[in-house]
């Protein structure tokens, strides 16, 4: 008698299992959402039901993707920490990722989101035991982008910039080369690591930056990092409010490294302007202003008060009829992004 009921048990806790739907086929339909937000609310109704915990990592990591692309990194780097958590094989169909490689998912979401003691905290986990070179390649990168998310000086950026001097030349960094020499281009404004950029990795995401066919999105991370220069003060104050995203993405939006604004569709809404800056202090934002006006735009400073009472003074330059003033604010040197 015992021996039949533990039999039912397992014979109904297998058909449990088997009614449910697999992470591939539970990723699929989420993708035939019209919006990704419509993609994400189902993902998130569906993932507690998940007994097994192999397709529940897998759904986990496929959310963290799919928050990553809309913008919404806080919520992507705990989608990412939760799947790295769970102790269970990769599943047929999705994506394969060991558990180290989702930690660093969530610590480039948190640095992307503002949160560096969040990725610190990611970072000093145990994924500091991984053997693979690239991952701890990957670590390294991470710890100074952090660093730079802090830089209030110029003796700091110094630092920085001569530790990722030296990762350009190791060959255990070799994986993540693009990234630290695209970095060395952003914060010191030398052409020659550009160059260097360009003529070692010419089909990679970072040269198409350098190159200027490519634009790179100024999620927190990269928008507040610290430039050498004047720069540097106004950089460092706008990094202080960790938290502080300059514009709202909706639903359909996506972010990453090397989006161009021209890949939008002709049903896509139109750009009405373009932001070029977020300070905490209005004579930092008047400072830009003044910089774009000798270039021959035409800026002007809007106010925002985020809900921790705040006041941010955001410079902005309204789009033309021809839809230009993104090429033209960056060939000019300036970093931009559009707002629709």
């Amino acid at each position: 008698m015992k021996r039949s009921l533990i039999a039912a048990a397992l014979a109904l806790s297998a058909a449990l299992l088997a009614a449910q739907n697999s992470a591939k086929e539970i990723s699929a339909k989420a993708l035939d959402y019209s919006s990704a937000g419509e993609s994400i609310d189902y993902l998130k109704k569906q993932i507690p039901q998940q007994k097994d915990a192999a397709q529940k990592r897998a759904l986990l990591a496929f959310l963290g993707g799919l928050q990553e692309q809309l913008g919404a990194y806080k919520d992507a780097s705990a989608s990412y920490a939760q799947a790295a958590g769970i102790s269970a094989p990769n599943v047929d169909g999705m994506p394969k990722k060991t558990s180290p490689q989702l930690v660093l998912d969530a610590v480039r979401c948190a640095l992307s989101s503002g949160d560096s003691a969040t990725a610190e905290s990611y970072l000093n986990s145990a994924v500091r035991n991984s053997q693979d070179e690239t991952v701890q390649a990957y670590i390294k990168l991470y710890e100074v982008w952090s660093r730079l998310c802090k830089i209030e000086s110029n003796s700091q950026l110094d630092e920085s910039v001569a530790l990722l001097t030296a990762y350009s030349d190791f060959p255990s960094m070799k994986a993540v080369q693009p990234s630290v020499l695209l970095t060395l281009w952003y914060v010191t404004g030398q052409e020659s690591w550009g160059k260097k950029l360009r003529a070692a990795f010419p089909k990679s995401p970072e040269a198409a930056i350098v190159a200027g066919s490519a634009q790179m999105t100024p999620a927190p991370f990269w928008y507040f990092m610290p430039k050498k220069g004047s720069a540097l003060e106004a950089a460092a104050e706008s990094a202080a409010e960790s938290q502080s995203v300059p514009m709202e993405k909706s639903d359909d939006s996506s972010a990453g490294a090397g989006a161009d604004d021209s890949s939008q569709s002709e049903g896509s809404e139109k750009i009405k302007k373009q932001q070029l800056g977020l300070f905490k202090s209005r004579d930092n934002a008047q400072g830009l202003c003044d910089r774009l006006k000798e270039k021959g735009f035409k800026p002007y400073i809007t106010e925002e008060t985020r809900p921790s009472g705040t006041t941010y003074f955001i410079v902005v330059v309204d789009e033309n009829a021809k839809g230009n003033v993104g090429e033209q604010l960056r060939s000019a040197g300036f970093e931009c992004y559009p707002i629709f």
